[in-house]
């Protein structure tokens, strides 16, 4: 059994766990580090609807493993999971964390469900590339979760805030094993969240440097044609079949190797090849296909993958295209040339198409 898998039961011993039933009115602070007037009122709805006590909520998905949907949450749940997370890192009254995330996404929900029920001061800043308004001004953080890209930044043009934080949780997209290794020389108590909207959230943590997620109270892991599934007695999750790859090491343990989808994650944002192709065919006569490459800075890029016989416009035509029918983040950053293959439906391998590239 890995080390951090004592670690976890350690730190979970500390404290009793327990669900709340009813959630009295605490003392949460929002410290609003932000000029999107959007974000505030998100925000403000949220809580609003929280405080008279709502007890279903709809989030999207993110997409990684199929188009992105809706699905309801119960309060219980989100109770479950953000006490499960200050119970785990020890959160107390009055601590500070940040929300540099979206808070349309479960991730910036779960933080500001996390600071109502733990009665956390919560700094909101713009979810952008480079989060430091609170940082820079010299705030100490007990909490902060990051995706890979903010993370990035931080270490290339302001590595001293790094000082200020306490515990760093990272989720969102793939982490490099470059950007791994630099913030392990800077940061000793950082972890990697796994987890998806449909389990509210984080179920599984690892420590930087160990390649394996543990399980958090009331989860375990099985396999089917090695692939995830989770359940999850304090959500009520039971068999949750997921796409994600995986090595299992026992019920508590496992080593995440990869994606059984196409989806790409680009710095955080979910990117769907079939919608980017669907508008590409109006361009492109020939055969091709959206794919992602592994990338340093936003954990995977958009690529275009080509048939060598396929006539098409320059990359900059198509990026224009792209960003003026689908979106400003919805376009292939590269664009590769081969023999396209073929499987015997006549739908593209794109797997055996990558491989051919040394892609993947």
């Amino acid at each position: 059994m890995p080390k951090f898998s004592e670690y976890y039961h350690q730190a979970a011993s500390k404290s009793s766990y327990r669900i709340p039933t009813i959630i009295p009115k605490l003392k949460t602070q929002f410290k609003y580090r932000t000029t999107d007037l959007r974000i505030r009122e998100e925000i403000e709805q949220f809580v609003n609807e929280w405080n008279v006590g709502k007890s279903i909520f709809e989030v999207k998905t993110s997409g990684s493993t199929g188009n992105p949907k809706t699905i309801q949450l119960t309060r219980e749940q989100l109770i479950a999971s953000a006490q499960r997370t200050l119970d785990f890192f020890q959160l107390k009254p009055g601590n500070t964390a940040l929300l540099g995330l979206s808070p349309a996404t479960i991730g910036g929900k779960m933080m500001i469900v996390r600071a109502l029920i733990g009665d956390l001061t919560l700094i909101v800043t713009d979810p952008s590339a480079f989060p430091t308004t609170a940082l820079l001004s010299g705030e100490k953080l007990d909490f902060c979760p990051m995706v890979p890209l903010q993370l990035k930044q931080l270490l290339e043009y302001a590595p001293a805030v790094f000082d200020q934080i306490k515990t760093i949780l990272i989720g969102g997209s793939p982490l490099s094993s470059e950007l791994e290794k630099a913030l392990q020389e800077v940061h000793q108590r950082c972890f990697v969240g796994f987890g998806m909207t449909e389990t509210v959230s984080h179920i599984a943590l690892r420590k930087l440097g160990t390649p394996y997620y543990s399980a958090l109270k009331g989860v375990s892991f099985s396999e089917e044609n090695d692939q995830l599934v989770i359940t999850d007695s304090l959500l009520h999750i039971d068999q949750l079949k997921t796409t994600d790859i995986i090595r299992l090491i026992d019920t508590q343990t496992f080593e995440w190797m990869g994606r059984a989808d196409f989806a790409i994650n680009s710095g955080g944002i979910k990117l769907h090849p079939e919608l980017i192709e669907k508008e590409l065919s109006h361009l492109i006569p020939g055969p091709f296909f959206i794919a992602g490459e592994a990338d340093d800075t936003f954990g995977e890029i958009c690529i275009l993958i080509l048939d060598d016989c396929t006539l098409s416009p320059s990359l900059e035509v198509i990026q224009t295209f792209c960003k003026e029918r689908i979106g400003p983040y919805t376009f292939p950053k590269k664009v590769y040339t081969s023999a396209i293959v073929f499987n015997q439906g006549g739908k593209i391998n794109r797997l055996q198409t990558l491989q051919q590239l040394g892609i993947g």
